[in-house]
């Protein structure tokens, strides 16, 4: 298994922006250093699928599984949390996987 980078997290998060048509995304100002950008990319996202993110916590990897989570459902992916630290980024970048798996399925 690879080392989960923020980095990496980006890229994908980057590819599911575009194949969702968020094209108003600005990353300028964020910090990809931070969980608060995994945060705002995420919202981004809940909101392309009609969610509201709003209602949502943004300040650790643990709040952002609810996003993860609705997105999951939103393509129809089931995942199977248990195992699952919610506090590491494997969790997230499985998640995250999922959710484009489900997108170059659909292609």
């Amino acid at each position: 298994m690879t080392d989960v980078t923020l980095d990496s997290l980006h890229e994908k998060l980057n590819f599911l922006l575009r194949d969702h048509g968020v094209t108003d995304f600005d990353a300028s100002s964020l910090d990809l250093e931070s969980y608060t950008s995994l945060h705002a990319k995420a919202d981004a996202l809940c909101s392309a699928h009609g969610g509201d993110p709003s209602t949502m916590q943004d300040d650790t990897l643990e709040q952002l599984q609810p996003k993860l989570d609705f997105l999951l459902s939103g393509h129809g992916v089931e995942f199977d949390t248990s195992g699952w630290d919610p506090a590491s980024l494997e969790t997230v970048d499985a998640k995250v996987d999922a959710i484009v798996d489900a997108h170059h399925d659909d292609h």
